[in-house]
């Protein structure tokens, strides 16, 4: 093992990796997942309804189902701009994720310390045949990544290279 002084000009920049983009189905996820949380919602705040001592409640039943509306449909022009920017990169020896439209965030995780492989799916993404896949790794931050959007086919295949990796030490 060498501990060579590293150039910073010559690093491989996370920054610079080619994502591959999500399925093009995890977008309805998205929207079906967005809408379906706005109208629980929306449904919740009926209730206030059902209080007789609070003055105006019509009005402020009003006020707050306006406010949730513009939200949803603000929420829902921005979904396209964040699916955009998700996407994983997979390296030798990492895997990147990336997510987040306001508050970017990039994890990356090394293969040597990743503890567990699991494939998902829930109820919505069940419905349009996509599965995500939750990578464990050994730290005390973040020590769950879930990679959502992907077919079947792209999960199995990288919780088989993540596995391989993990049993031979390459891949």
């Amino acid at each position: 093992m060498t501990n060579r002084q590293l150039n910073f000009e010559n690093i491989h920049r996370v920054e610079n990796l080619t994502y591959e983009p999500l399925e093009k189905k995890y977008i309805n996820v998205q929207v079906v997942g967005t809408v379906l949380t706005y109208i629980g919602m929306m449904l919740l705040v009926l209730f206030i309804l059902l209080v007789e001592k609070l003055s105006y409640r019509t009005f402020i039943v009003a006020g707050i189902e306006g406010l949730l509306l513009c939200s949803a449909i603000i929420n829902l022009i921005l979904l396209p701009k964040a699916y955009a920017y998700k996407g994983f990169a997979f390296r030798e020896h990492d895997i990147t994720y990336r997510s987040g439209l306001f508050f970017p965030t990039i994890v990356t995780i090394p293969l040597c310390k990743v503890q567990q492989v699991s494939i998902q799916q829930n109820p919505i993404s069940k419905i349009f045949g996509l599965y995500s896949i939750a990578i464990v790794n050994g730290a005390q931050f973040e020590a769950e990544t879930v990679i959502p959007g992907l077919t079947k086919a792209r999960a199995d295949e990288m919780k088989t290279i993540i596995m391989e990796y993990i049993q031979h030490g390459t891949i």
